[in-house]
């Protein structure tokens, strides 16, 4: 096993694309994505049922080393205030086989 850094992030769907891009200009692959997810936080309920993306939120994580992570933290933490994406970061172990 290894540690790792694994990274969640809840953006407006209207801006997936965007984060899309941010990590590929910063050579980071391996993430999922999950759409149209639905809850309730500070900006009230988001339903997953609108005929358009426009209201809508994604769930996508990535797993970093701590390195990748560090070179990228202070773009992320712009990349995230300014589309005001919530974000999770948490310690884990890596199962690798």
């Amino acid at each position: 096993m290894v540690q790792r850094k694994k990274v969640e992030i809840i953006i407006e769907s209207v801006y997936l694309n965007r984060l899309l891009e941010f990590f590929n200009k910063n050579n980071v692959i391996g993430y999922t994505v999950i759409k149209d997810i639905q809850g309730s936080g500070g900006h009230g309920l988001k339903l997953n049922d609108d005929v358009t993306d426009v209201f809508t939120n994604c769930y996508l994580f990535v797993v970093f080393d701590e390195e990748k992570l560090n070179e990228i933290n202070e773009k992320l933490i712009a990349f995230l205030r300014r589309y005001k994406a919530k974000c999770i970061l948490t310690d884990i172990m890596w199962l690798s086989y």
